[in-house]
């Protein structure tokens, strides 16, 4: 037992000694990969697309590669993004339809951020109905009613042609009316009379909670549609009757629709220009790509770690 021993004392010794003469070159090296979380990313230039295919102007690209990170909420466009100016002409389609009663308005918005969006709407209500199976005329004369609010844009990082958006609006108009043609029978008498109610005052205060889209038809011009629900906070009475209409809220259900024809006025350029560090302007891949006469596109790479054999 103690010869064995002995005799694998000489090879193990040589296997070693072996080894250890092995010439370097024979050995690998591999390439540090720098992974310092806390050192800042650096943009990358891209030449091609994802198919391989040169693109017209290389585009900047920064991104963690192995890290998936959320989407930051916030704006995307700048602060003052656009002017709108609309025409609400529902109510005279649906006059044309045979309804007794319009409420005309024109409004203006203003888009933050292409999210949100204060607006005033002001117009004049009419209305002029007699009931068949009323003993009266009901005349709303011509008057003014103003509305204030603010829109919601849930597509607010997305083109601002098309949107859908949520809205609040606070209303206030002071009108006048007169029911004319009143008539009472008397079977008695075997007579009637007519009298008229002239000049009625009355006003309201009233909200609005909507909903609707807003869809590019041609360059500037765009057509919207909301659906709203009105309800009253406050509205007197005439000093003899009882108003029919409130211009800008209808006549008894709270359920109505505008139909807007728009213009909007870009204020500001929708996407920003990229400032490229100095580093990468002077760099070879800071150039773009070439055309005839100058440097071919660089080579493409694939961005994984290399060994050196």
């Amino acid at each position: 037992m103690y010869m064995v021993k002995i005799k694998l004392i000489p090879i193990l010794m040589a296997f070693l000694s072996g080894f250890a003469i092995m010439p370097v070159s024979a050995q690998k090296k591999i390439t540090p990969v720098d992974n310092d979380p806390t050192k800042p990313q650096q943009p990358v230039l891209h030449y091609y697309d994802k198919h391989g295919n040169p693109l017209d102007e290389p585009v900047l690209f920064l991104a963690d590669l192995d890290t998936v990170k959320s989407a930051k909420p916030g704006p995307v466009y700048p602060l003052l993004e656009s002017l709108s100016i609309g025409v609400n002409f529902f109510d005279g389609i649906m006059m044309l339809a045979g309804q007794k009663h319009a409420s005309f308005d024109v409004w203006a918005m203003l888009s933050l951020h292409n999210w949100f969006q204060p607006i005033v709407e002001f117009g004049i209500g009419v209305a002029d109905n007699k009931p068949e199976d009323a003993n009266y005329r009901y005349k709303g004369k011509p008057s003014f009613y103003g509305k204030i609010g603010i829109n919601y844009n849930f597509l607010y990082k997305s083109n601002p042609d098309y949107q859908v958006h949520f809205g609040l609006r606070g209303a206030y108009t002071n009108f006048r009316y007169d029911i004319t043609d009143i008539t009472i029978n008397s079977s008695y008498w075997d007579q009637s009379n007519n009298f008229s109610i002239l000049n009625q005052k009355a006003h309201a205060l009233y909200g609005e909670v909507l909903g609707g889209i807003k869809v590019k038809i041609w360059k500037h011009v765009s057509m919207g549609w909301d659906v709203r629900f009105r309800f009253k906070f406050k509205n007197t009475k005439g000093s003899n009757s009882n108003p029919w209409f409130i211009p800008g809220y209808g006549t008894s259900s709270p359920l109505s629709a505008s139909f807007s024809l728009i213009y909007t006025v870009p204020l500001s350029k929708n996407k920003k220009a990229i400032d490229l560090p100095e580093d990468v302007k002077n760099s070879p891949e800071g150039r773009k790509p070439s055309k005839e006469g100058e440097d071919e596109l660089p080579e493409r790479k694939d961005m994984i770690p290399q060994t050196d054999n």
